[in-house]
């Protein structure tokens, strides 16, 4: 019996341990990525708050595609001039924060789908009371990356719909 149970452990382990292996190896995998695109993301926000164009798209793949919460579709043209728009406001960002809540890797490690909360303050100066207005935006993004010989890129982003206040209050 004993030599039986002690076989079929063997055995176990020895069919198990390839599974167990790959498994650590897709999750270190994912930390590795995870850590990239953080770095990216993170880049992005100080970018974006120091109104620098090129550093905030920097990761975009020339081929970008995107959905806004409204369902509209664009390319990464559109997408430039949106965020040239939000720069040229009266308004300074004192705070833009992205946070990876969910990133799934493809077997090949070669696309990456993440869930991102992002997280914006806007200060706008009321030219009346020069008092200012505080902005708060909160929304989710699906971002999908590729894995290209330049590093990761941005491929396609959906946009979920932005909860918004002004000074506390829902908008």
């Amino acid at each position: 019996m004993y030599y039986s149970s002690l076989r079929i452990s063997v055995l176990a382990a020895t069919l198990l341990l390839p599974l167990s292996t790959r498994a650590v190896a897709a999750q270190a995998g994912t930390a590795d990525v995870q850590k990239t695109l953080s770095g990216y993301y993170a880049a992005r926000d100080t970018a974006f708050m120091a109104k620098n164009i090129t550093a905030t798209l920097a990761h975009y793949a020339p081929d970008f595609t995107g959905v806004s919460d409204v369902g509209k579709k664009h390319d990464l043209k559109e997408e430039r001039a949106d965020v040239l728009k939000t720069f040229a406001l009266p308004a300074k960002s004192t705070v833009t924060q992205s946070t990876i809540e969910k990133l799934a890797l493809n077997k090949s490690g070669s696309e990456a789908v993440v869930t991102l909360h992002k997280h914006g303050i806007l200060l706008f100066a009321d030219p009346q009371t020069g008092k200012n207005n505080v902005l708060v935006l909160d929304g989710s993004v699906q971002d999908t990356w590729a894995k290209r010989p330049t590093g990761w890129q941005l491929t396609h982003e959906v946009s979920s719909p932005i909860t918004a206040t002004m000074n506390g209050r829902p908008l």
